[in-house]
Parts: structure tokens; C-alpha cells; sequence
């Protein structure tokens, strides 16, 4: 049986709960894929706060079906990302970097 939940007759997978390293893997792809330069600044703003938008409120209930440190270990993933991508904007406008680093960081707060 599913744990899924039904609206009318389909199922929504992507919004069973899940753990939250998994439910966050694509924005660390996104973040890294800035820090190595394969995606824009600016790209890597929006699209992170797309996911936050998407996945915040799942990501609140996810943090109560794993322990404190699974989710304090996914949290300081976020938020390490978030200094690496403030760090990587000095020397530039730097404004997408910061954008970024926020949503980091909002989605790293929501796990505690």
C-alpha cells in the first residue's frame, strides 16, 4: 500500500514523506552546479527559490519522521552550502549569491 497521498484517483508520490536528505538532493545539485560554474548566478537564484517554494512545507513534516541527528546533519549540509555560495560571490555584485545563501539557509531552519 502507498503511503502516498490520493487526490481523487491519482497518486502524488513525490509527496509521501520522505527523508529529508532525498528531498533536498536537487537543490544541493543546484548549489554545487553554481559553485563549479556550470549554472548562472542568477539561474541558480531562481531556481532555488522555485524548490523552496515547493518542497519547504514537505520538508517541515519530513524532519519528524527521522531523528534530530539526521535532520541536524541535513540542516548543516544547507547551511554549509550557504557559506560556500556567500563566499563564492565576494568580489562580484554578488546579489544572486546572496539570494541563494538565504534560501539555503530558510530551507536548513526549517529541519530544526
Amino acid at each position: 500500500m502507498s503511503t502516498a497521498p490520493r487526490f481523487g484517483p491519482f497518486t502524488v508520490p513525490w509527496l509521501r514523506t520522505v527523508n529529508p536528505a532525498e528531498r533536498v538532493r536537487i537543490v544541493t545539485q543546484t548549489a554545487r552546479a553554481v559553485l563549479r560554474d556550470e549554472l548562472e548566478p542568477s539561474v541558480g537564484a531562481q531556481v532555488l527559490g522555485l524548490q523552496r517554494q515547493q518542497i519547504g512545507d514537505l520538508l517541515r513534516s519530513d524532519r519528524n519522521d527521522v531523528t534530530r541527528s539526521e535532520a541536524e546533519t541535513v540542516a548543516l549540509t544547507l547551511r554549509r552550502l550557504g557559506e560556500q555560495i556567500s563566499d563564492a560571490g565576494r568580489g562580484t555584485d554578488g546579489t544572486h549569491y546572496q539570494d541563494m545563501a538565504a534560501h539555503l539557509g530558510a530551507l536548513a531552519q526549517m529541519l530544526r
